[in-house]
């Protein structure tokens, strides 16, 4: 039989076992890593002011920027709702870094659902990382962010006005649209009112401290993502559509363990601080563990250039 929805958890782990995992969603571990995460933040949007008027800002804001990308690590877990046992934590969170990393909390929760639900195959999943037959261009053209942008800057000024996109009826419920339209208009208010207050007060440092780090910043969000999905089988199979990449400490601690993304699509319900231990039980099962990031591209770009890979074969849709 075919499907298009995501399989291939039952034959990793039961349910049984898998209860100890999930179960284990934690108000002081999400404060933890949400207060480092920030405070990391401050550190490097110190580093910007005290470069202003030097040749340092630039670096700043890039790393500054790299910092604030990461965001989307809280933006995603929050998400999910595993971050904290506390569903008001779990949500006031949410709505913070998705002010910060600048997407709606509604829309970009429903489309990371149909992302879960529909991974890796084409025409469902709203977050398939490289187009059929992909090239070099097609991959500099997703890591320069200029598509999440895009994107972006469309549900902010769409979404106010209730305006969904065809391709995003399928995973927006119609019992959530004047919720999302609320929280569109919501969020151009916020924004509104700091440009406003800007303005007033004839300060640049919003531009200096949030918006030009925001965007300096993102391409080093979606080189990251490349390797959680680019050149897997295009099948719903979870265990060979999504990769795991080895990384350093200070990357798990910022990314909130979401380099181990084999293990996260496999169960989203298992929390972000509990995936190291749940890669040592399962990752012998799954898609083959990367060695690290620059691994990851350098297999990606070769298939890219030389017409081979993923992007270039049949997908596969044939569950048992």
């Amino acid at each position: 039989m075919t499907s298009d929805f995501a399989f291939g958890r039952e034959a990793v782990i039961d349910r049984k076992s898998l209860k100890q995992y999930t179960d284990r969603r934690s108000d002081a571990r999400g404060l933890l890593f949400l207060a480092r995460h920030l405070l990391v933040l401050i550190a490097t949007g110190a580093l910007v002011v005290l470069s202003i008027g030097t040749w340092w800002l630039l670096p700043a804001m890039i790393l500054h920027g790299m910092v604030m990308a990461l965001l989307f690590a809280p933006v995603h877990e929050c998400s999910h709702a595993t971050p904290f046992r506390t569903r008001w934590l779990n949500e006031g969170a949410f709505w913070l870094v998705c002010l910060i990393y600048m997407v709606p909390p509604n829309m970009f929760r429903h489309s990371h659902l149909a992302h879960h639900r529909y991974t890796q195959i084409r025409g469902s999943d709203p977050d398939m990382v490289l187009p059929r037959n992909s090239t070099v261009w097609d991959y500099l053209y997703y890591v320069s962010a200029i598509p999440f942008w895009i994107r972006g800057v469309n549900w902010m000024v769409s979404l106010p006005f209730g305006k969904i996109a065809e391709k995003h009826r399928h995973f927006i419920p119609d019992s959530t649209i004047e919720k999302t339209k609320r929280e569109g208009r919501l969020i151009l208010a916020v924004y509104g009112a700091i440009a406003l207050g800007a303005v007033l007060a004839q300060s640049w440092m919003p531009l200096w401290l949030w918006v030009l780090p925001r965007f300096l910043g993102e391409p080093f969000m979606r080189w990251l993502r490349i390797a959680e999905h680019a050149e897997c089988e295009e099948s719903a199979d979870l265990t060979k559509n999504t990769r795991t990449t080895r990384a350093p400490g200070w990357l798990h601690a910022l990314f909130w363990n979401m380099s181990y993304h084999s293990e996260h699509h496999l169960c989203p319900a298992v929390p972000f601080h509990v995936l190291p231990e749940f890669h040592g039980v399962v990752a012998d099962k799954l898609y083959p563990v990367a060695s690290g990031y620059f691994a990851v591209h350098g297999e990606v770009l070769g298939n890219l250039r030389g017409h081979r890979g993923a992007t270039w074969t049949e997908p596969q849709t044939e569950a048992s």
